[in-house]
């Protein structure tokens, strides 16, 4: 028996099993990705393991999930295998006359007569928003192509740690992979910070995201001389002393930003070490999601392959964005509208709205209402809806509103109970809120287990 084996059960082994078979069998597949930090790492995996099997490849990422935008991207090659990733099982309806279609998801989705092989963690007991996301789908049909393709690992942790699924703990399919290829790293639990300075590292900082710290280099200095810390002092030398003393002040000031004990956990995290890539699963991870935000998904993904030549436009991507977004949130949270059961705010971009709507709602808004990001466009308007772990267990399930909500306006969404996307009429924005926050009135129930 094989590792991945015994992390899975046979039923989803099977399927697997055809999935690979039928890749093997073709000359050619095309990927077909999300475009954020959770498909593009995903893409890496597949792309990597498609050219160890020496096939022909062709990677589109797709950011709109409405029925005819999917059909009409499937259906540029109609008869070529296509590999759907972080995406797909609720798409499938639009296309269900493609069979040569693998989909490897974790998404909430509605069953239909497809005929595309439809891998879906959440068919076999796998909570897809906590345990398994896209990339954990594309690692475990990397695993069954071949073993050898346990170097991808940190691939997979990237998109883990890009859809938050870290968050509160590995759990799920996510730590069964970890604990069973343990050989592919070596992991510290420690501070969460990115960078090569400390002072980087705070000014840069957005998970977590320290109000008057992060963006303010000023802010950033203060603290550091608090703890008597050098500005260009690297986070890896800290030792166990200036470790706690740093964090304790990191941890009041989120404190006084009134986070939640789910944000506060993440001062915390695994931080993973990996051989043969030079960041950490921190880094990783933010590299690539930051070069997804802001559409440079190709220059992260031909370094990973290999193309060392892009390092430099690869990490000023990255720094563009961390500066986009940390602008973007101050900007923001001025702005956020309020209704008695929901909190709603206008994105300046499409690609930034849910990284936007996480960054509010686990540092900077009132805990106690989720949050809707929207973007409007010349037609339709975009958005992102984020909770926290505790409204979840107070019955909130974003999939659910955000696909009743948009169908009753003319659009469509859907996505996970704690975060979920969707698209409507431009127009609707104010009917929309109303008709959210009505639901949500409806789908909560008072505290039943502490955070």
């Amino acid at each position: 028996m094989s590792p991945v084996q015994k992390v899975i059960n046979q039923d989803f082994y099977n399927k697997l099993a055809d999935a690979v078979a039928l890749t093997k069998g073709e000359p050619f597949a095309r990927i077909i990705a999300h475009y954020d930090g959770d498909g593009t790492s995903s893409a890496i995996v597949l792309l990597k393991t498609l050219l160890r099997l020496k096939k022909r490849v062709h990677l589109t990422y797709i950011k709109s999930l409405l029925g005819e935008d999917f059909r009409k991207v499937v259906m540029e090659y109609p008869d070529s295998l296509t590999i759907v990733v972080d995406a797909g099982s609720d798409q499938a309806q639009y296309v269900p006359e493609v069979e040569k279609m693998i989909i490897l998801d974790h998404h909430f989705y509605r069953p239909s007569p497809a005929k595309a092989l439809n891998i879906n963690a959440r068919d076999f007991g796998i909570d897809g928003t906590h345990g398994a996301c896209g990339a954990t789908m594309a690692m475990v049909f990397s695993l069954a192509c071949s073993e050898r393709n346990s170097d991808l690992i940190p691939y997979f942790v990237s998109g883990m740690i890009a859809d938050k699924q870290d968050l509160g703990g590995i759990s799920g399919l996510n730590r069964m992979l970890l604990n069973e290829y343990t050989s592919t790293f070596s992991n510290e639990r420690t501070i969460s910070l990115e960078g090569e300075t400390l002072l980087d590292s705070l000014v840069y900082s957005t998970d977590p995201f320290f109000n008057g710290i992060t963006g303010k280099p000023d802010g950033a200095k203060a603290i550091l001389d608090e703890c008597h810390l050098g500005y260009e002092q690297s986070p890896d030398s800290l030792n166990e002393d200036q470790k706690r003393i740093l964090e304790k002040k990191l941890a009041v000031r989120l404190i006084s930003q009134k986070c939640g004990l789910e944000a506060i956990k993440y001062l915390e995290s695994d931080m993973m070490k990996f051989k043969d890539v030079e960041f950490t699963s921190k880094e990783l991870s933010s590299i690539i999601d930051g070069n997804s935000r802001v559409g440079k998904n190709s220059v992260a993904v031909q370094y990973f392959l290999g193309d060392k030549k892009l390092r430099n436009e690869m990490l000023t991507a990255w720094r563009t964005y961390k500066t986009r977004l940390i602008d973007y949130v101050y900007r923001t949270m001025k702005e956020v509208g309020s209704l008695s059961h929901l909190q709603f705010f206008y994105s300046p971009e499409s690609e930034m709205a849910g990284k936007i709507s996480d960054l509010l709602m686990l540092y900077l808004v009132d805990q106690s209402k989720p949050i809707i990001g929207f973007n409007v466009g010349d037609k339709e308007t975009k958005l992102s809806a984020r909770g926290t772990i505790k409204l979840v267990q107070k019955g909130l399930n974003f999939s659910t509103v955000l696909r009743s909500a948009c169908e009753q306006v003319g659009g469509s969404g859907g996505g996970h109970d704690i975060a979920a996307g969707g698209v409507i009429p431009k127009g609707k924005e104010k009917e929309f809120v109303e008709l959210v926050n009505r639901i949500l009135k409806e789908q909560s129930k008072p505290d039943s287990e502490p955070e």
